[in-house]
């Protein structure tokens, strides 16, 4: 049976048709209550084969235990009459195989596709599931980028019994691994590897690994030659890209990566692209000023005199109240001789001051003199003592003993032109 557009089956209506071949045929549709647009697979029991019903419900209970984001979802089975119906996810884009004719695409683009063929794998491999026809026609690409792998109509799961007749080739030639093309009855996840680095290949190249014609005797009698290295076949590309798909084209499924996260982890081993292929706005960023402080930064910090001053010992800490700053020399000889010239005049307290020409007295301004202190010099080996009070009236034979030669020079020169005005007051 065959729908047409406009045609309603159950709660859903018939809104294009997609694509049909052999015994399937795959319709858009929209949920009438939900009004989500969703995707049709018809197979029509009634003239399609034992094998080919088998594959179809395997495909069925295949997508009903996966659930990735790169995977096209499973919401409803239904079998009606003699037709078996699959409701699965409507991918709005194109298929890789389609992009892949229409250009040369980034290779960053490309390459992640690849990253999200590889989880979607990983996932499948996960659950015991082996998809056995990766290709480009297999792998939709949304209009925002997402990939979704679809098509598991000859996926196998561990355990299921061979469904394939002696002879038959399943998959496509350009993309099956050696042991699948030589009839190998075990399925293997290192096979659907195989097929990923093929895919990885004709995105690096533009090319198919083993050309657009490749026939079936030269691999059954391991004659096939390898494929040339990317980086021959595109300047520029790194030489890492070779070693890469060298292995996940190995024709020993053992020297092969051995999981999609091994995959997956090589190649995000590769070396980030040079600065050089960077916009050049980051590449202005930090600017000169900036780069220049950050060098004199990281060149103290390495510095040997700053690991030095960093090693050396801190000193020890001194109580305040132990601490003992000397005063001057001249505190121990000129404050004596103030104290002692000090007199009173009309009951005020008077000190010296030197001016030109003689001493002048000049009147204090605290109503008594106070007792000065004289702190005696802290002397390596002795005890500190104390300091005394000195009264005004010190005799002059209790100067300091401190007290320096020039200082008593000084003085008396001071008494010397005191002299003077007195023998001039003296002349008649």
């Amino acid at each position: 049976m065959s729908f047409h557009v406009g045609q309603t089956f159950g709660d859903y209506t018939v809104m294009a048709v997609l694509g049909a071949g052999g015994m399937e045929q795959v319709y858009k549709v929209e949920h009438r209550l939900t009004k989500r647009t969703e995707a049709m697979k018809v197979l029509s029991a009634e003239s399609a084969t034992k094998v080919e019903i088998q594959r179809f419900e395997r495909e069925m209970r295949a997508l009903a235990r996966l659930s990735h984001p790169h995977i096209a979802a499973l919401y409803n089975a239904v079998h009606s009459g003699d037709e078996l119906i699959l409701l699965m996810e409507y991918i709005d884009g194109q298929t890789l195989e389609s992009l892949f004719s229409a250009g040369r695409l980034p290779t960053l683009t490309g390459i992640e596709y690849i990253r999200q063929i590889l989880s979607a794998l990983g996932c499948a491999h996960q659950q015991g599931i082996v998809h056995r026809d990766v290709t480009p026609a297999n792998v939709m690409v949304s209009a925002a980028g997402v990939v979704k792998l679809t098509d598991f109509g000859l996926s196998k799961s561990y355990g299921d019994p061979l469904l394939t007749n002696c002879g038959e080739v399943l998959g496509s030639l350009p993309y099956a691994a050696p042991e699948r093309l030589k009839g190998a009855t075990q399925p293997n996840r290192r096979s659907d590897l195989y097929s990923v680095g093929a895919i990885l290949y004709e995105h690096l190249t533009g090319q198919k690994p083993f050309g657009a014609n490749r026939r079936l005797a030269p691999v059954l009698t391991d004659s096939e030659p390898d494929p040339e290295p990317p980086s021959q076949l595109q300047s520029g590309l790194s030489p890492q890209w070779d070693v890469i798909v060298r292995r996940a084209l190995a024709r020993d499924p053992a020297h092969r990566y051995q999981s999609a996260e091994e995959f997956l982890g090589a190649m995000a081993r590769l070396d980030q692209p040079p600065v050089a292929d960077l916009p050049l706005p980051q590449l202005r960023t930090l600017g000169w000023g900036t780069a220049i402080f950050a060098g004199l930064v990281l060149a103290l910090v390495a510095s040997p005199a700053l690991q030095r001053l960093r090693q050396a010992p801190l000193p020890a800490i001194t109580p305040s109240h132990r601490l003992h700053i000397a005063p001057p020399a001249a505190a121990f000889v000129a404050t004596p001789h103030i104290a002692r010239r000090a007199r009173v005049r009309h009951g005020t307290p008077t000190a010296p001051s030197i001016v030109e020409g003689g001493a002048e007295e000049r009147p204090l301004t605290a109503p008594a003199a106070p007792a000065l202190v004289v702190p005696a010099p802290v002397v390596a080996g002795q005890a500190q003592t104390v300091s005394q009070p000195v009264a005004p009236d010190v005799p002059e034979s209790t100067e300091s003993p401190d007290a320096t030669p020039a200082k008593k020079g000084f003085w008396s020169k001071l008494n010397v032109f005191k002299k003077r005005s007195a023998d001039a007051k003296e002349k008649p």
